[in-house]
């Protein structure tokens, strides 16, 4: 009777017991620290700094993506080149950190290395790698935040890139040509390229999340990134440390409304966003195809070239799933569409879009791969066209007329570790330069370009 009793006191306890051994169990597993192969980071925790900072609300991180790329066939020379980018982020809770209610702070630094495969070799517009960049040590984005209404409403002011507030598209970041970034069409047509890697601008953002769907945002930024001139006219190289600026300068206007559909997590429908924006600069705008007095630029007795007050863009952006695999989160197809639009006499691409889609989880096992094809077009001005037809009958240069310039990629996202991705890629670029002509030969325009590549992605 006795031991009867005992046995079922020890079976009694066992079940008690159990359940807590397994959880304590699971807890020690999940606090033993990872692997090397495991972590989330190359450079791990630093010895327990990266958790204590965090446990103070700031965040350190750091990534190195290095490649090597080169053009097949086509393009100005065919070269093969290697280049680089440590970029370092920090950002810090403010009221986490010291109280500051709302309060949030960012910086980002860059180091550029390597030489420009589209400046040097290929010779078209949109640069085929979204690193691309002249070499260089300098500052990217550097703001203060303040939220309220329970981060409902937002002002962001500091050093702020334009690409990193404005015509955003998460499905067309898993390519990694720079015209499904900061798009072609302002790069070519704003001040020194607008607000787009590698340069910034000086300026403020209001967000105001009007409802869960629905989000108003708009920003007024220095309309010229990298002011003043030199030899080649290269931006880069006039701001190369990311802090000259100038403010008694025309600003830049920018607004976008954005409307969202199933954006929180475990929603049964497939999400999907829509964008339309614009934005306005307060400045000149140089005219595609006349002097002040009207004769055409194509003719060698055209005096300066006639500016416009004002320019401005319009565009759109959709994006989302169009398959989700059953019992995930965000396995399954995604697509993006962006078109932009701005007035043809004095933009050199007044008219630009891209398409694109891209699986994640494209194998079984693989769910961080991601597999993507895009597609990116932009038109050259009619009155640049003109111009050049007009140098023809004049007799000043063979060049035919621009057109356009397009970019067709496919690549592959190949997750090793946490900290290590790689990425093959191949492009082709159609009429680079928008039918430009060879340096050594004005009359032989430069030849469509295949370029394949291989990029290395390392977390630090």
């Amino acid at each position: 009777m006795k031991t009867g009793f005992f046995v079922t006191g020890l079976a009694v306890m066992a079940g008690l017991c159990l359940p807590a051994a397994a959880s304590w169990a699971e807890e020690a597993k999940a606090e033993a620290p990872k692997g090397f192969w495991e972590r989330e980071t190359l450079t791990g925790e630093w010895g327990g700094l990266r958790t204590d900072l965090a446990e103070r609300g700031i965040k350190v991180n750091a990534a190195y993506t290095a490649e090597a790329l080169g053009n097949a066939s086509g393009g100005i020379k065919r070269r093969a080149v290697a280049n680089a980018l440590l970029q370092v982020d920090v950002d810090a809770d403010l009221e986490q950190a010291m109280g500051w209610k709302g309060g949030a702070f960012h910086v980002t630094g860059l180091h550029i290395q390597g030489r420009q495969l589209s400046a040097n070799f290929i010779g078209n517009l949109i640069p085929v790698r979204d690193i691309e960049a002249a070499p260089s040590t300098r500052l990217f984005s550097l703001w203060l935040q303040q939220s309220v209404l329970d981060d409902k409403v937002s002002l962001r002011f500091g050093q702020l890139p334009m690409q990193e507030e404005f015509f955003n598209s998460v499905v067309a970041t898993n390519l990694i040509n720079s015209a499904f970034g900061w798009p072609p069409s302002f790069a070519a047509n704003m001040p020194s390229g607008g607000g787009g890697y590698p340069l910034s601008n000086l300026g403020a953002r209001l967000k105001v999340q009007a409802t869960d769907q629905l989000a108003v945002q708009a920003g007024l930024f220095t309309g010229n990134p990298a002011p003043g001139t030199n030899v080649g006219g290269d931006a880069q190289k006039r701001n190369r440390s990311g802090i000259d600026y100038t403010v008694d300068q025309p600003p830049v206007w920018m607004g976008e409304m954005q409307y969202g559909l199933n954006q929180e997590k475990g929603a049964a429908g497939l999400p999907a966003m829509f964008k339309l924006g614009g934005w306005y600069y307060n400045g000149r705008a140089t005219d595609q195809r006349y002097d002040v007095a009207g004769v055409s630029l194509g003719s060698n007795a055209a005096g300066s070239a006639k500016t416009h007050r004002g320019n401005w863009a319009v565009y759109g952006i959709t994006e989302g799933m169009l398959y989700r695999e059953a019992g995930t989160e965000d396995l399954g197809l995604s697509a993006f569409l962006r078109v932009t639009g701005l007035p043809d006499d004095r933009n050199q691409m007044p008219f630009y879009f891209d398409t694109g889609l891209s699986y994640k989880g494209p194998f079984e096992g693989r769910d961080d791969d991601v597999a993507a094809l895009g597609f990116a077009f932009g038109r050259m001005s009619s009155a640049l066209a003109a111009r050049d037809a007009d140098a023809r009958r004049l007799g000043t240069a063979t060049a035919p007329d621009h057109d356009y310039e397009a970019a067709i990629e496919l690549s592959y996202r190949y997750q090793v570790t946490p900290w290590l991705t790689l990425v093959p890629d191949v492009q082709y670029v159609v009429h680079p330069g928008g039918t430009a002509t060879l340096p050594e030969n004005s009359s032989k325009t430069i030849p469509d370009a295949t370029v394949i590549g291989l990029r290395t992605v390392f977390k630090l």
